[in-house]
């Protein structure tokens, strides 16, 4: 399972995390990638993800996300780091009982977590809005 935190806080239980670096497309490249979280967790009563995206323009809207990927030994196989991190979509889902299968049962939140430049007045670098540093190998794999 991977794991995620914001701001120093960990969130419990990440049903599933993807990091996404978009390019734009074959016609036009993107002079700065998107760079974003997504993820899925279980809702719970807790309302900081929910306040985090309704934040207003300003310094209560950006903080740092760090995600770490781990694994089939859950051993961190890399660690995501967006250091100047919004709330770009917020999803909250509830699924009444006997909705579908067995495996869609169960409220969660799924979010797009995107990097922005940390100073406007520099130029993207490759590594001024997201960082990834490596983990451990997986053991019996070289």
């Amino acid at each position: 399972m991977p794991q995620l935190s914001i701001q120093g806080k960990k969130l419990n239980r990440i049903m599933d995390a993807q990091v996404e670096v978009h390019h734009g497309n074959a016609k036009e490249a993107l002079q700065i990638p998107i760079q974003q979280f997504r993820i899925k967790l279980p809702l719970d009563h807790d309302t900081m993800l929910a306040e985090w995206a309704l934040a207003p323009q300003g310094p209560g809207r950006w903080k740092t996300a760090e995600l770490e990927t781990l694994d089939r030994s859950r051993k961190v196989n890399h660690t995501w780091t967006l250091h100047k991190a919004y709330v770009h979509e917020y999803n909250e889902f509830e699924f009444t009982e006997a909705s579908g299968t067995a495996n869609e049962q169960g409220n969660h939140v799924e979010l797009i977590i995107r990097g922005t430049l940390m100073h406007t007045n520099v130029d993207y670098d490759g590594h001024n809005i997201l960082k990834v540093a490596a983990g451990e190998p997986e053991p019996g794999t070289s």
